[in-house]
């Protein structure tokens, strides 16, 4: 059996802050929006050797979202040597606070319009 190939793979930090639950929730949104075209990743399964190989093989493009500037899924995906299309860090690029707090529903709504932006243009191109 063939398996499926996506046209973008979603990764984001699950992290516990605001920012990091507003992406996870946006990005299962965009997945649920886009059954056919978009598609959560594992992102700590980019350190498993065969994960990795099939993730490089499953999709077309990558989106990668950190929720703040520690930027622990770009460092994963540097030592890993994984290569990502687009890379977003929220607290940076939308100029807010890292809180470890819920996140409020306006807070979820600017980061899930922000990152389906992105996701459209990625479909796009």
């Amino acid at each position: 059996m063939l398996k499926k190939r996506w046209r973008l793979f979603l990764y984001t930090c699950f992290g516990g802050c605001a920012t990091g639950v507003s992406a996870s929730k946006a990005c299962i949104r965009l997945w649920e929006e886009n059954p056919e075209d978009v598609k959560i990743a594992c992102l700590p399964a980019v350190v498993i050797p065969g994960k990795l190989k099939e993730m490089l093989k499953s999709a077309d493009k990558r989106l990668l979202v950190d929720a703040c500037s520690l930027r622990c899924g770009a460092k994963l995906f540097e030592r890993e040597g994984m290569t990502v299309d687009t890379y977003l860090e929220l607290t940076s690029q939308l100029k807010i606070k890292k809180e470890k707090i819920l996140p409020s529903a306006d807070l979820q709504e600017k980061i899930y319009l922000f990152l389906r932006t992105e996701v459209h243009r990625l479909l796009q191109h």
